[in-house]
């Protein structure tokens, strides 16, 4: 009996110290993970806080950006539409979420309209050379006789590179009466350009061109008294003064 109970006692003894050690094992286990959890834990809020200021910081750029282009379009006059035509009527509700306060979705759509509709507004020179011919009113360099001339010239060398002033498709090119040599662009719904007296044609109708591309050569063809560029925007169907689009700073 002392014998059994002896070799009872010395197992029990092993196994509650290999109890205790495996306890001991686990609660150091247990204190690792938990230590990794809360080191997880701290990046994330620390990733999830720098996110947001990057965020933040992103819709605060956009929205000046924003700010800028519509300052600029207002400057030339053009109108930034301020809500989406869509009158409210009986029968609307839902919760209130401001729009575009600090929303990166929104910031970016909204950046990305105007861009697209700055990129379709006719801005800029469309060569080199000085103003020959202002817009209006003015006698006929040919007859004398007061005429109203639809667009500004812009007087240079023959050959002097013409460049398109804002993305869009050619809808005519070839020799017009009194335009001699001529391109017209389509922006969008709202504005044309019309580029005359050129040397040379580089497009086709249907090409698409961006602001910037060359489009033909100035020179002194059709009703011309020199080589100059005739330059016309069109709003809507009707001649306007490019000067205030096509002389930004002065």
């Amino acid at each position: 009996l002392f014998t059994i109970f002896t070799v009872v006692s010395v197992y029990t003894l092993v196994q509650d110290y290999s109890r205790h050690q495996r306890m001991s094992n686990l609660e150091s286990q247990v204190k690792w993970l938990s230590d990794q959890n809360d080191h997880l834990r701290n990046q994330v809020n620390r990733q999830r806080t720098e996110k947001k200021e990057l965020i933040s910081n992103a819709v605060n750029h956009l929205n000046e950006r924003s700010i800028q282009i519509e300052s600029l379009l207002q400057q030339v006059g053009v109108e930034v539409a301020a809500d989406d035509g869509v009158a409210e009527q009986e029968g609307s509700g839902g919760p209130y979420i401001e729009a575009g306060a600090g929303n990166l979705d929104d910031a970016l759509f909204y950046s990305g309209q105007l861009l697209d509709l700055a990129c379709q507004v006719p801005l800029g020179c469309p060569t080199e050379g000085y103003l020959s011919s202002s817009f209006g009113r003015r006698r006929d360099p040919f007859n004398g006789h007061m005429a109203f001339h639809s667009g500004i010239d812009i007087a240079h060398f023959t050959g002097t590179k013409v460049f398109a002033t804002a993305s869009g498709t050619v809808v005519s090119c070839g020799v017009v009466s009194g335009y001699g040599k001529m391109v017209k662009i389509k922006h969008n719904d709202r504005f044309s350009t019309v580029y005359g007296h050129l040397q040379k044609i580089y497009l086709k109708p249907g090409t698409k061109v961006a602001r910037g591309d060359a489009i033909g050569t100035m020179g002194n063809t059709g009703r011309s008294t020199g080589p100059h560029l005739h330059y016309e925007i069109h709003d809507n169907g009707h001649a306007i003064n490019p000067y205030s689009l096509t002389f930004l700073n002065r």
